[in-house]
């Protein structure tokens, strides 16, 4: 929980929360966690959908990896009631031992000389032992070495989060949901994307509905046209898939994608 606190390179506040209450599953190493999307959802009191979109983010920025599915199946026999396990990569921000505290002798870097650490004399031509790779006290507000000294032109930029886009006019777990379509269909919302979608919607009295009929329908764009005025989320027009022969609804397309 510790190491989950001190990330602080993560801006996603809700995906920080998730991370927090995933490192309160795993165990003391920080593996082997399996909490269901349902149970992160009663934690956090986050939408089902949102859990899995954060948690893929995580997973995409290499703050978390996947764990050993194995342990998942020791507890829970049916495998399509099986949630995934992760492991937390508390290698980020990892600092090196301490070597000239507690005693440690100068040639033995993190070596102790008394009798609660690794003694500094070897046997039978036996090497100094290494530097741990692991120190749980490091964090990433502080990195060592050449990290340090890189230009700041070398840092990669942050990913693109549309959650962060939200139309104004658009409620927050309808455009979670959206913004997971996109991502499951294989058409994933960019800047421009949002930002010409936010403008489509922009004045019209039933935002929520055109989301979810692209939604019910599994379309990639959006068409307020065909939601009728003051419609709500069960007021939708019977509507049926577009007619990509007909060269108004194209040229339509063109602008709204």
């Amino acid at each position: 929980m510790s190491w989950a606190l001190e990330q602080r390179d993560i801006v996603d506040a809700t995906a920080r929360y998730v991370l927090l209450v995933l490192a309160n599953y795993a165990d003391k190493n920080g593996r082997g966690a399996f909490p269901s999307s349902a149970s992160i959802s009663d934690d956090t009191g986050l939408s089902i959908r949102t859990v899995k979109y954060k948690l893929d983010h995580l997973l995409e920025i290499g703050v978390i990896r996947l764990g050993n599915q194995a342990i998942a199946g020791a507890y829970i026999d049916r495998h399509d009631r099986r949630p995934t396990v992760y492991d937390l990569c508390v290698e980020r921000g990892a600092t090196a031992a301490p070597g000239s505290e507690r005693g440690a002798n100068d040639d033995a870097a993190g070596c102790s000389s008394r009798q609660n650490g690794v003694q500094t004399t070897t046997e039978r031509g036996a090497g100094a032992a290494p530097n741990p790779s692991i120190n749980h006290q490091g964090t990433i507000k502080e990195p060592k070495g050449p990290v340090a000294d890189a230009p700041a032109a070398s840092k990669k930029a942050p990913k693109f989060d549309p959650l962060t886009a939200k139309p104004d006019n658009v409620s927050a777990s309808v455009w979670a949901d959206w913004c997971q379509h996109r991502r499951e269909i294989g058409k994933r919302l960019t800047k421009t994307t949002c930002d010409r979608q936010a403008k489509t919607l922009a004045g019209h009295p039933a935002p929520d509905a055109v989301i979810n009929q692209s939604i019910s329908n599994g379309w990639t764009g959006l068409f307020p046209e065909k939601v009728l005025p003051g419609a709500g989320a069960q007021g939708l027009r019977p509507v049926s898939e577009p007619d990509f022969n007909d060269s108004t609804w194209a040229e339509g397309l063109m602008v709204r994608t």
